[in-house]
């Protein structure tokens, strides 16, 4: 089972168990033994309780027996691990790999060793199974280690602005093929139900569903071939900012992790913190004047300033913002800043002008003030939003004053997510929603 059906695993949860055949073993027999206790328990129980009591007691027993091994397995990570998938036309190694098993399970089938009258030799067979073992072993390397998945450095700065809802993320890839994600959105009421009671309250259900970051920010970064990104960065600690990171640090090996500010009486952030710890990633702390070089392109951090207390609130005018400079190009990200910390920045104008911007804030009225505007000067605008804000954005007279100042729009709500490419010199623009 485990063999046929491997790349449906992967392809639809990307996910390879490597504990499955002997959890089985253990799972099978007690929950043979839990279940005639369970069947004892329930007859003994008809004639008197003192009786059923002992078999109740082996049942629960037998049922934290069954449980113990799989919930080390998984506690520790090693029941399985996350595959990407080959993008494109490579997804043709998924079917290719079929050939082998399929000459495999034939052979298997009409090998009958005990048959004198059989055709199928045991040479004929020692030959099928040989050859198919040995593509079945290639194909499944190819599959599971997945070498040539990932998109190649091509020389090229490359952004990516993911759709996910209300939140932002950003995925950059830079010429030498190191990877940065910028935030990885978060639940904003995700799944959540709207329950009215009898007496007029009201109540949010949660249902049991998939987190953004798992069910769109991994799925994405799977789909695209990654299985590695090498930094994660939170501009501040918002759930919409930084949840989304909880699983990309569960999911993928990171190699770093930058923070502006590292508020540990932050539910969201002492959980991402908690991951980071655990897969020993290194922690990075930045703040105004750091710059960070990959290959060709450079980041400076433009906010915010330094502050050593863990407990300090990493709220929306504490956000890190950050321009990534390659050859003639610039890209700024706001994370999520309002007025006050705008007209800051623009004491310093040269910092802030640059082809592509973020948007501050999801296109919120309380910033991209006009003195900020005129500073950035931007030629695309980037919000990343939902398609239907429950918060009214973008409002209206921040597009206007984005598009008043030559800035051409695009928001990840209409246009789901935005590429942005250069070599240095020119962009390339393309949106998923053409």
């Amino acid at each position: 089972m485990q063999i046929w059906l491997l790349p449906v695993l992967i392809l639809y949860f990307h996910r390879v168990s490597a504990a499955s055949v002997l959890l089985n073993l253990w799972v099978g027999f007690f929950i043979a033994l839990e279940s005639f206790a369970a069947v004892f328990a329930i007859f003994t129980a008809q004639i008197s309780d003192v009786l059923a009591f002992p078999f109740i007691k082996l049942t629960e027993i037998l049922n934290r027996l069954l449980l113990s091994v799989p919930a080390v397995f998984v506690e520790n990570d090693w029941a399985s691990f996350r595959v990407p998938v080959y993008p494109g036309g490579m997804k043709i190694i998924y079917f290719l790999y079929f050939v082998p098993v399929l000459i495999l399970t034939f052979a298997l089938n009409a090998w009958k060793p005990f048959e004198l009258s059989s055709k199928f030799t045991a040479q004929t067979f020692k030959l099928a199974a040989r050859a198919s073992f040995i593509f079945l072993a290639f194909f499944t390397g190819i599959i599971i280690f997945h070498p040539f998945s990932a998109p190649k450095a091509d020389g090229k700065l490359h952004a990516e602005f993911l759709d996910v809802g209300q939140g932002d993320s950003a995925l950059i890839r830079f010429p030498n093929g190191e990877t940065l994600l910028i935030d990885g959105g978060g639940k904003i009421d995700f799944g959540a139900i709207r329950v009215e009671k009898e007496n007029a309250e009201t109540e949010f259900f949660e249902r049991d569903t998939q987190t953004i970051g798992e069910s769109v920010v991994s799925q994405y970064l799977w789909e695209r071939g990654f299985s590695q990104i090498d930094y994660i960065l939170a501009t501040h600690a918002d759930a919409d900012h930084v949840q989304g990171l909880i699983d990309v640090a569960k999911n993928f090996r990171v190699r770093a992790a930058f923070f502006g500010r590292t508020p540990v009486n932050n539910a969201n952030f002492a959980e991402l913190n908690k991951v980071l710890q655990r897969r020993e990633t290194e922690i990075v702390k930045l703040k105004r004047g750091d710059v960070l070089i990959f290959d060709e392109a450079k980041i400076e951090i433009l906010f915010p300033d330094p502050d050593e207390t863990a407990r300090k609130i990493s709220e929306n005018n504490h956000s890190i913002v950050l321009r990534l400079n390659y050859g003639n190009k610039k890209f700024l990200f706001t994370g999520d800043i309002e007025k006050e910390t705008e007209s800051e920045l623009v004491k310093n104008p040269l910092f802030l002008k640059a082809d592509v911007v973020k948007v501050a804030h999801h296109g919120s009225r309380t910033s991209s003030t006009e003195e900020f505007v005129k500073a950035v000067n931007a030629e695309y605008a980037i919000v990343s939003v939902g398609r239907h804000s429950q918060f009214g954005h973008p409002h209206r007279e921040v597009i206007e004053r984005w598009t008043a100042s030559g800035a051409k729009i695009y928001a990840t709500g209409a246009s789901g997510t935005i590429f942005i490419s250069t070599d240095g010199k020119n962009l390339e623009v393309q949106t998923f929603a053409r």
